[in-house]
């Protein structure tokens, strides 16, 4: 039995194509032969049905964290071939809500689905759940545009995941300490540059394998919206940014060029 490779897109703002860019994946690799889940976990404002062409089931994610139906009878075939999706919230005044425990229980349940390839698109922001997702996912799309506040958004999220990266892996202590020391550089109240590699190395209660982990295993990401070619290099520049001042090597794979037919489509539907 084939396990599935699974790919979670996230970004760190609203608004930037994340939904556009998780189901162009799916339709991308089902139109290559590979058969393709689309797993809509963003549980404050599921939209993948939209962006399918659908309309939203009464079957969704909600009735497995609530234990009523288990993932495998939640994959709806979609007319697309090799294609099907779970459906996200849409009833979003539901109560359940996913833990870190359902996380865990979440990835052993969607690698014994029938796929090649599952493609969740996540939550927006730094919420635990949607790190937890994001942490555990096989490869990790990170989506941004070339707003400036989507820029600082999406810098904030990778600082937000080094972090949550770190904390089951040192002591409470040591993780407030960090996070006490975040602040004091951020309020440039610390009279030397923050390196969190050199943090890790000088400080006790950590251990420095987690931090080097997510560079052997980089955030892949995607500059959206991009409305000039000169602005392709941006995504060049955020990559040494997050080098500088954070150690991490991410992955910048390239831009997509801004079309209205995009927009156009979503308001057709």
């Amino acid at each position: 039995e084939k396990i599935p490779k699974i790919w979670a897109v996230t970004s760190g703002k609203g608004g930037v194509g994340k939904t556009f860019v998780s189901t162009s994946l799916a339709f991308t690799l089902s139109k290559l032969g590979h058969s393709v889940i689309l797993a809509d976990f963003d549980f404050s404002g599921a939209n993948v049905h939209t962006a399918l062409g659908l309309k939203p089931s009464h079957l969704n994610i909600r009735h497995y964290i609530e234990g009523i139906k288990p993932l495998g009878e939640l994959v709806i075939p979609t007319p697309f071939p090799h294609l099907s999706y779970i459906q996200g919230y849409w009833d979003t005044w539901s109560t359940a809500d996913l833990t870190p425990l359902n996380a865990v229980n979440l990835f052993s349940d969607l690698r014994k689905l029938q796929a090649d390839y599952i493609i969740i698109d996540s939550g927006v922001g730094t919420v635990d759940k949607y790190l937890d997702i994001f942490r555990s996912a096989d490869e990790k799309i990170l989506v941004t545009s070339t707003e400036p506040t989507s820029i600082e958004k999406t810098y904030r999220f990778v600082e937000n995941f080094i972090c949550h990266s770190l904390r089951d892996k040192s002591t409470p202590e040591a993780y407030t300490k960090l996070i006490k020391t975040l602040r004091d550089y951020r309020q440039k109240i610390l009279d030397k540059p923050f390196s969190f590699k050199t943090y890790l190395k000088e400080s006790e209660g950590f251990t420095l394998e987690p931090f080097l982990s997510l560079s052997r295993q980089p955030v892949r990401m995607v500059l959206n919206s991009v409305r000039s070619q000169s602005l392709i290099a941006l995504g060049y520049s955020m990559k040494s940014v997050c080098y500088k001042y954070y150690d991490l090597r991410i992955d910048y794979i390239g831009g997509l060029d801004y079309d209205n037919a995009v927009w156009q489509s979503i308001k057709n539907r």
